[in-house]
């Protein structure tokens, strides 16, 4: 087995400044939108799908920002002081990669014709800095690992220790949970391609004439990135390795933003109230949202706790003052005072030995 490896201080304080870096371009867009709107809360219906007019004709964020703007911000926290450091990074840094690559065509898209050139020049570049950026959180976290006990030295603090595991129950836990999550999702995209037919469903993927905002996700593209992490993070967790933990906590973010956004949208307009009298689709589909929120939630809680480190089991341990080796006589053989015949020192019998042995 090899040596048990953490991230070294260097690379945890850079990784958190470059999680600090994204966290304040989200900011800078989510404040950009408030300036934008009417009133303050227009902001937060248009994040659930309820989207009023902008004063300056267009919006550009979507639930992603404050969903990857908690992310960022509680990450970068944990990539200073928890022994995950390596985990964190390279889940956050995937996750921002994965979603952010529609960003690098969408904005100069022919259906965005009509936007503000500086703008769109804006969000490119913002874009391509994210990419970047995420791509530089995975890179950090692969390179920047060392040997937990240098020279034999015991570990500085809490973050040079061996990434906690998850416990038995809580792995296989959130592996249940967030698979049956992923496959919910893949579920709905997989009917909607079905319904509407590949020409229309392609542009769930490529964000045209499907997104309403210009750093918001293509729906499909969204599903289908979710699907895979969440999968990713199931399998993970039922495995018990070692960045489980910090790849379940990270990715249990977007899965809450995927449900709570348009949960709040149906609660504003009262689709709870008369849930009965909904068609059946759409009432699966508000118990779909619903669940996805539980699911993120309970994989919160299996996975926040962690593994107690194992004990040997008791068959490899003999109780104290149980077994002393008997004095011999050279070769092996029994001294005197010790007869041949003496039980056996853990308390069975001797063996029947046949005359002539």
């Amino acid at each position: 087995m090899g040596q048990e490896r953490t991230l070294a201080r260097g690379a945890r304080i850079f990784g958190s400044v470059l999680l600090t870096v994204l966290a304040l371009v989200s900011l800078g867009w989510i404040v950009r939108d408030l300036t934008q709107a009417d009133k303050t809360v227009d902001v937060w219906w248009m994040w659930t799908g309820a989207v009023p007019r902008a004063e300056g004709g267009v919006w550009v964020t979507s639930f992603l920002e404050p969903t990857l703007l908690l992310t960022y911000a509680v990450s970068a926290v944990m990539a200073v002081r928890s022994s995950a450091a390596a985990g964190v990074l390279t889940s956050v840094g995937l996750t921002t990669v994965l979603l952010r690559i529609p960003g690098l065509w969408i904005p100069n898209a022919n259906w965005t014709q009509g936007v503000d050139e500086g703008l769109q020049t804006q969000l490119l570049f913002a874009t391509i800095g994210m990419v970047v950026l995420g791509a530089a959180l995975v890179v950090t976290a692969a390179t920047g690992r060392r040997p937990i006990e240098p020279d034999g030295a015991p570990p500085a603090g809490p973050a040079d220790e061996p990434a906690a595991l998850p416990t038995r129950g809580g792995g296989t836990t959130a592996f249940l949970v967030l698979a049956a999550a992923g496959l919910v999702v893949a579920a709905w995209e997989v009917q909607s391609w079905y319904e509407i037919g590949w020409e229309y469903y392609s542009r769930k993927l490529t964000g045209e004439r499907s997104t309403v905002t210009l750093l918001a996700v293509p729906p499909g593209w969204f599903a289908w990135a979710l699907v895979l992490l969440l999968l990713v993070a199931g399998c993970t967790a039922a495995a018990r390795a070692r960045f489980s933990r910090a790849m379940g906590l990270v990715l249990s973010a977007p899965l809450l933003g995927h449900g709570v956004f348009p949960l709040a949208y149906a609660v504003k307009m009262r689709l709870l109230e008369n849930f009965s009298e909904l068609s059946t689709r759409e009432q699966l589909l508000l118990a779909s949202m619903a669940f996805e929120v539980l699911a993120g939630l309970v994989a919160l809680l299996a996975l926040a706790r962690r593994a107690e480190p194992e004990d040997p089991p008791a068959f490899f341990d003999d109780p104290p003052g149980m077994y002393q080796p008997p004095p011999t006589g050279g070769y092996g053989q029994p001294s005197q005072g010790y007869p041949a015949s003496s039980p056996d020192p853990y308390g069975r019998p001797a063996p029947h030995r046949p005359p002539g042995w």
